[in-house]
């Protein structure tokens, strides 16, 4: 091969590599490249997600989750996960169906969720009868609730057993606006929002080629790292008024955690999240599936109950 026919190949090979950092992923291997569409500019994501926020004022949605609760979990401040640091990482995987809801009504916000702990052998409290002491004691059935009423909040965790009693704090901001639960639901319908919406999207910027993701067209979205090593990348697709298919937050060079999204369309109100699967990294470089959602219900600029924000 002649120098200038190797040189002929690695310009097209230069104009066609994208840098593993700006493309898609898939558990296959590199994303395949969508070269028949280009990327549109930022400003046509942003001008999609406004229309699509302004026609909603109100939603509510109800979903449960199949969780596993490994050890090794690594929490990330970005995103809380309330369920999940509630309870920690001791000895043992532990699997739980959660139920949880969240309703929006202008900048009024209501998050909670439901779990049924069972009772584990701790030597303690629980004895076990082949001497089991890794559990977690008594059983605990509990619900947590944080609302916002557009100025102030509160967080409650109440047992669903007649003790112990209840804990109440007031707050003085949307304390779960930003968990790894709201992001899914909020990223289609309150996408930008100051409180609820995707932060930091100043900093974020498109990638040069599209590519394929699950069988569609896709092109990202990337934030570039935050002064202490964060940032998000959400995978978009045109040709479905600009929903985010999926979520990536990372950390220096590692990915720490992923969402998958599903939808389905209504005819009034577009594209609707119906499901979404979470794939975290654990402490020993593993990633594992923890959390599986499925959508039992929702509601869209339906009159919503003032009191449930109280």
């Amino acid at each position: 091969m002649t120098t200038r026919t190797l040189l002929a190949a690695f310009s097209i090979w230069t104009t066609l590599f994208i840098p593993p950092r700006l493309i898609a992923q898939s558990d296959l291997g590199r994303a395949r490249v969508d070269a028949s569409k280009p990327v549109p500019a930022k400003s046509e994501v942003l001008e999609a997600w406004r229309r699509r926020q302004d026609q909603i004022r109100s939603f509510q949605f109800s979903w449960t989750e199949q969780q596993t609760r490994p050890t090794g979990w690594i929490p990330n401040p970005r995103y809380p996960e309330r369920d999940r640091l509630a309870i920690p990482g001791l000895y043992s995987d532990r699997t739980y169906t959660v139920s949880k809801g969240l309703a929006v009504d202008g900048s009024r916000m209501r998050y909670g969720f439901e779990l049924d702990r069972p009772e584990e052998p701790d030597g303690v409290d629980v004895r076990s009868p082949t001497g089991q002491t890794h559990g977690l004691g008594v059983e605990r059935h509990y619900s947590y609730v944080s609302v916002f009423d557009g100025q102030r909040g509160e967080t409650r965790l109440t047992s669903f057993f007649d003790h112990p009693p209840a804990t109440v704090q007031t707050i003085t901001s949307n304390v779960d606006a930003q968990n790894l639960d709201a992001r899914v639901i909020m990223l289609a319908l309150r996408p930008l929002d100051p409180v609820m919406g995707h932060l930091l999207i100043d900093r974020a910027i498109t990638n040069e080629r599209r590519t394929f993701y699950r069988g569609k067209s896709t092109f990202l979205l990337e934030e570039r790292h935050d002064p202490s090593g964060w940032k998000t990348i959400l995978w978009i697709e045109p040709e479905r008024d600009f929903l985010v298919s999926r979520v990536a937050v990372e950390f220096e060079q590692k990915r720490m955690l992923d969402i998958d999204i599903d939808y389905v369309q209504d005819a009034q109100w577009g594209w609707i999240p119906s499901a979404w699967r979470i794939t975290e990294l654990l402490a020993n470089g593993s990633r594992q599936l923890v959390a599986d959602a499925r959508v039992t219900r929702y509601t869209i600029n339906q009159p919503l109950d003032p009191e449930q924000f109280r």
